[in-house]
């Protein structure tokens, strides 16, 4: 999975954004966890996810693809910033 936020100094492309984050997913929702986010979020994902997959994917697929190329891009870094947090002051 190519890292699209970090470093990154061209813009994403099109078929890059299709290929990562508006692609079906075998979660279910149910079997998640419940999160908050604004009424404006939901409706610009809402949007998103309707309009540009023709209903092919649900609002849970692409809250499932953000984080998880979320989490590949930056996984590395949030490690280190753990290790770096658990040094011991003396």
């Amino acid at each position: 999975m190519k890292n699209l936020f970090k470093n990154s100094k061209l813009p994403v492309k099109i078929w890059q954004y299709r290929d990562i984050f508006l692609q079906p997913t075998e979660f279910i929702a149910r079997n998640g966890k419940s999160v908050y986010i604004s009424e404006d979020f939901h409706r610009k994902i809402s949007r998103i996810v309707f309009i540009l997959t023709d209903g092919k994917i649900t609002i849970s697929d692409y809250m499932y693809n953000v984080p998880k190329q979320y989490f590949h891009d930056f996984g590395e870094d949030i490690k280190a910033l753990h290790i770096e947090k658990q040094k011991t002051i003396l």
